[in-house]
């Protein structure tokens, strides 16, 4: 197993050397995401990517990261796919050599890790099938463990470690709209969240055909200063008919007058923010994530008739949350993801 301090080093590394490359743009992504829900986890990155030579930014990185690493397999396993590590100081996977003559006749000792599997006579007939068995059983073992992480029921997310998943029961795309337990203090609710299932689904989205939507929630709240969310989760059948939808709205949207792309922390599988202007300087942010199976929006903006503006940072916490809250249905829990401690 990778030692978590040579992966928490290298991983600092890398965000400190920047997104020049594609193997620290993904190294970037990867931590950012997983370091997003955890206190001041974010502020963390960004440290040692505006100070990549502070050395106090760096240790407060990297002890973020070495409690995420030995909790999380899946996320350490990610990144050691992607970063280049020094080579640990232990025995070599393969000790020796294993050579096969003519007469399909093997030599040597096979070895993995700091076991010896077994040990190979000059001239033994059963050698090559024992190394060949050995290969097999610790390739069944690799597929055997992709399986349980993904627990039988579909691939990995580009999360680490989470489960792409057709919400089928509507009740969990309901409870993956936020409540007012899940929105800040002081934020109140005038209706409850609405579901649609079926082919009127479709008529909750900006869409004139909805291939594979299995049902939609939405919910609408506002807060003490005149500030409003709106928020919408669409359920799909499968990953693929969630992208194509996601893709297509999106590219309708930055396409439509007034809009423009801003800048915002990646969500899920693939996410945007676009800002709405009007011809009375009103402006409203909307968002849109995919994650695995679901299609999340977030629409923020001003109640006031004149002169509304949107919060981006609010728009960014509610994003991350009910992102967050897809995901944790389709791994199996109940959406618990609040912005209670996001904003105010």
């Amino acid at each position: 197993m990778t030692d978590v301090m040579d992966l928490a080093n290298a991983a600092v590394e890398a965000v400190g050397q920047g997104t020049a490359d594609a193997i620290g743009n993904t190294v970037v992504d990867l931590v950012r995401r997983r370091l997003s829900g955890i206190g001041q986890g974010e502020e963390a990155v960004l440290a040692v990517q505006e100070s990549p030579d502070d050395p106090d930014a760096r240790s407060r990185l990297h002890e973020r990261l070495s409690e995420v690493l030995s909790e999380d397999p899946a996320f350490a396993a990610d990144l050691a796919s992607v970063l280049v590590l020094p080579e640990p100081n232990v025995v070599s996977t393969i000790s020796h050599s294993i050579n096969v003559d003519r007469g399909s006749r093997a030599r040597g000792t096979f070895v993995l890790g700091n076991q010896a599997v077994t040990k190979i006579r000059k001239g033994d007939p059963w050698a090559l099938m024992a190394v060949v068995a050995a290969v097999a059983v610790m390739a069944l073992l690799i597929w055997g463990l992709a399986r349980l992480a993904t627990d039988g029921d579909g691939p990995p997310s580009a999360a680490s470690g989470h489960r792409v998943t057709a919400l089928k029961d509507s009740t969990m795309v309901k409870a993956v709209a936020p409540d007012l337990h899940s929105m800040p203090s002081g934020w109140t609710s005038g209706d409850s969240t609405s579901l649609t299932t079926g082919p009127a689904a479709c008529q909750e989205l900006p869409a004139d055909h909805c291939p594979g939507l299995l049902s939609v929630a939405q919910g609408a709240f506002d807060d003490p200063y005149d500030q409003y969310a709106d928020f919408i989760v669409a359920a799909w059948g499968s990953a693929d008919d969630a992208q194509g939808f996601y893709e297509r709205t999106t590219q309708q949207l930055t396409k439509a007058k007034g809009a423009t792309q801003v800048a915002m922390p990646a969500f899920g599988d693939q996410s945007i923010a676009i800002e709405f202007a009007d011809d009375n300087s009103n402006k409203r942010g909307q968002s849109w994530v995919q994650v695995g199976t679901v299609v999340v929006a977030v629409s923020e903006g001003k109640t006031a008739e004149y002169f509304g503006r949107y919060q981006l940072d609010k728009l960014q916490a509610l994003t991350r949350m009910v992102a967050e809250r897809a995901q944790q249905a389709q791994d199996g829990h109940t959406p618990s993801a609040t912005a209670r401690d996001m904003i105010s």
